[in-house]
């Protein structure tokens, strides 16, 4: 009786069915499948590490922060909204010292698009139109018009500035709700 299991032939399986097969390389194939995806999604959707301009901000620090001071000096205040009827972008600008005739605002957005983040800044001039109200036309600039009538601004990076000071904060649905200034302490 014994020597009849002995003399059976073993059975053997097709390479690809042995179970150890899938521990000792189905652990480096996930590896490798996930780190291929991995790269992908970084390279698709990577970031600008360094910014084209660095030199030329890392010398624009200093006078930076001394605007920021210039404002906390002047008490400045600003609050803006938009005025969809009229297309204009309405400020209200409170400080201890007179005010100039125009201001500079910096409006940047960012929206994806097709896949890919665009940061877009754009540049409107806020003209005095009485003693410390300040309006600007945002119908010249066709695709901001178009972005703030879809709806599509959910956030807006803003900067008032002249060459003496400057305000600077993030406005959070400015279709909703007005943006209300003042400088960083």
């Amino acid at each position: 009786m014994n020597s009849g299991i002995l003399t059976q032939p073993i059975k053997k399986d097709v390479w690809y069915k042995e179970p150890w097969l899938l521990l000792v390389v189905g652990g480096p194939l996930l590896v490798v499948f996930a780190s291929v995806v991995t790269g992908f999604i970084a390279f698709r959707g990577a970031d600008q590490v360094v910014a084209k301009d660095y030199y030329r901000q890392g010398l624009m620090i200093n006078t930076n922060l001394q605007r920021d001071a210039k404002a906390r000096e002047l008490a400045l205040a600003a609050n803006l909204q938009f005025d969809l009827a009229s297309k204009k972008i309405v400020m209200q600008l409170n400080s201890k010292q007179a005010l100039p005739d125009l201001v500079q605002v910096s409006l940047a957005s960012s929206g994806a698009a097709a896949g890919s983040v665009e940061e877009v800044i754009r540049r409107l001039p806020l003209k005095r139109v009485s003693a410390d109200q300040f309006e600007a036309d945002f119908a010249q600039d066709k695709k901001f018009e178009t972005a703030v009538n879809s709806g599509v601004l959910q956030v807006l990076h803003v900067k008032l500035e002249t060459n003496e000071w400057r305000l600077t904060g993030d406005w959070v649905e400015p279709l909703q709700r007005n943006l209300r200034l003042s400088p960083m302490p």
